[in-house]
């Protein structure tokens, strides 16, 4: 049985007490660092001892260095002096440990540890939670963007709401960090000042933020990934999710590889980028090809058969004809219609905004093809959702000319407020019907008659 355990760990240089902290706990249990990382760090079981850990910054630090710097030597040996032993490290995040029991401190000068510690930030935390806040806010105006092409898709979408609420997240969570690092330089500072020592940090708030963020983020991925598994195929899912620890994997396999071959600290940078960057497209060229050759639909042959559906006389084409349930079918409104080919899919989304249900029968393109149709219900939760889905509904997009929605008697449905797409003159069979607490659109090839209206109303049990 390995007597080495991975645990994960989440620091920053600006709290280091908190890092000491909890190693030192840690030990008390019989578990003692061996090596850190980004998040895993290794910790091998032995007999718990009381032992002092202490975290002091190096600026020449880095993990693509090919090994120790000879001013980091120097600098070991003068804390072995004092009676520190070097453990681990990472970038420029230096670990000792004594079993001293009041051990002489070797960092004594606060005014250089603070200098240490925002330079240490500046090549690493800070960029990193900057260019965090600007891409993650760069998917929030993207995904913005989308909600103004289409709200109602947006709102009815779990698949996008989430993201933004996790974006949103991430964004006020590395906010509040940056602005919580330059106050408690200001602190710092003001303290240092005045012959005191850098500024002593409540664990408990950051905790309780860090908890409240973290379980946040696993809630909302694990609800997810639940609901694309549900909308997607097991094995796409697998991919999407693997390819992050995938790239982390290649990406660190690179740096350690380089560094046993006693590259440079530019070269190893510069190649194990390289090689993330090109391991990245090769991997999401993976995942394209397989949606053209596997698509994204899950696994299920239960509600669908495929037909090799003749296009021309030289090609043909695979289709899938489902078989879903829906209240309202063409053979309602046109009688008996003696058709193999139909596709019956119905799809209903939910989220805190609305419920949308959308149903649609048609059939493989043909010169003499069959009646088609196509609807939806939304029952909008809020007010301005409602607002929102009028507004979409009667949008007309500038490359539609010539038409317009006029609006019909609301006797005809009974609704509160109705409309008919019109092409110049002409009635269309395209309805947008509002009632107190739904919306439904029609999307019919010609418009109704009075019996197919009274039909619609039943079905539709409107």
């Amino acid at each position: 049985m390995s007597d080495t355990r991975k645990r994960i760990m989440f620091f920053r240089f600006d709290n280091f007490e908190k890092t000491e902290k909890k190693l030192e706990k840690l030990a008390s249990k019989g578990l003692f660092l061996e090596e850190c990382g980004s998040f895993l760090w290794t910790f091998r079981k032995g007999k718990p001892q009381k032992v002092k850990y202490t975290v002091t910054y190096f600026p020449e630090g880095s993990v693509f260095n090919p090994g120790i710097t000879d001013k980091q030597q120097t600098y070991f040996d003068y804390a072995e002096a004092a009676g520190w032993n070097f453990v681990t490290g990472f970038n420029q995040m230096q670990i000792f440990t004594s079993k001293a029991d009041n051990p002489i401190p070797f960092e004594t000068d606060e005014k250089e540890k603070l200098e240490n510690i925002k330079q240490c930030m500046k090549k690493s935390f800070l960029p990193y939670m900057i260019v965090m806040i600007l891409i993650f806010a760069f998917n929030l105006v993207v995904h913005f963007n989308s909600f103004k092409l289409n709200p109602i898709d947006f709102l009815s979408d779990t698949s996008r709401l989430l993201p933004v609420l996790m974006y949103s997240a991430i964004i006020l969570y590395n906010a509040y960090t940056l602005i919580d690092y330059l106050l408690w330089c200001r602190r710092s500072e003001k303290s240092i000042a005045i012959r005191g020592t850098c500024a002593r940090r409540s664990f408990l708030v950051q905790k309780i933020v860090d908890t409240i963020f973290l379980c946040f983020i696993i809630a909302s991925t694990a609800y997810l990934l639940f609901h694309l598994a549900l909308k997607t195929s097991f094995l796409f899912l697998f991919l999407s999710i693997a390819q992050m620890p995938i790239l982390i994997f290649v990406f660190w396999s690179s740096i350690r590889y380089l560094k046993k071959k006693k590259a440079s600290r530019s070269k190893n940078r510069a190649i194990s980028y390289v090689v993330l960057i090109a391991a990245d497209f090769a991997y999401v060229a993976l995942l394209m090809i397989f949606i053209m050759q596997f698509g994204l639909r899950p696994s299920d042959d239960s509600n669908y058969r495929t037909v090799d559906w003749q296009l021309t006389k030289t090609e043909s084409h695979k289709y899938r004809l489902y078989s879903d349930e829906i209240p309202l079918i063409s053979q309602d409104l046109y009688g008996p219609i003696d058709y193999d080919y139909y596709s019956y899919e119905s799809e209903l989304d939910t989220t805190i905004f609305l419920s949308r249900s959308s149903y649609r029968q048609d059939s493989p393109p043909a010169k003499d093809s069959p009646p088609e149709i196509e609807y939806e219900i939304i029952e909008p939760r809020f007010d301005f959702v409602y607002s929102l889905a009028r507004e979409d509904l009667l949008e007309i997009p500038d490359w539609r000319d010539n038409t317009s929605f006029v609006p019909i008697s609301n006797k005809t449905f009974g609704t509160v407020e109705a409309y008919q797409r019109h092409y110049g003159k002409k009635q269309t069979g395209e309805y947008a019907l509002f009632f107190k607490d739904k919306i439904i659109a029609l999307h019919m090839e010609e418009a109704l008659t009075p019996k197919q209206i009274a039909l619609v109303k039943d079905k539709l049990q409107i």
